[in-house]
């Protein structure tokens, strides 16, 4: 199975094509326009805007989550919204932090430190 990021990855690849496409049908129509008018604008439209702004936005994500693969875990940008470990592995990192958090291990722990108390008490009387 693919990690999280890869399916984003390839979800932004599609925005990116689709935004870019929009992005260069709104400057051929004179929507958007980037040097100057040679005629009047008049069909110039600032709503229009959103599409570079859309595409320049998932370009940065995109670039991000590329470039944060060579990364160790949690040392990414986006690591704490779209995780890059393949489901396996993250299923294992799970498993083992759930062992880790569970109360059979506290019960022992607490029993030591209240034996230990009792024999320090036991000691000073």
């Amino acid at each position: 199975m693919d990690s999280p990021a890869n399916r984003v990855q390839r979800i932004l690849v599609g925005v990116i094509l689709s935004f870019s496409l929009m992005t260069a049908l709104a400057i051929s129509e004179g929507l958007i326009r980037i040097l100057g008018c040679e005629e009047v604008c008049i069909e110039e439209n600032n709503i229009a805007f959103v599409f570079p702004i859309i595409l320049i936005i998932s370009i940065a994500l995109y670039l991000l989550i590329h470039f944060s693969k060579n990364k160790e875990h949690e040392k990414g940008f986006l690591d704490k919204w779209i995780s890059r470990e393949n489901e396996n592995e993250m299923r294992i990192r799970l498993k083992k932090e759930q062992l880790d958090a569970s109360g059979d291990n506290m019960g022992s722990g607490w029993s030591k430190m209240e034996k230990e108390h009792l024999e320090t008490k036991l000691e000073e009387e």
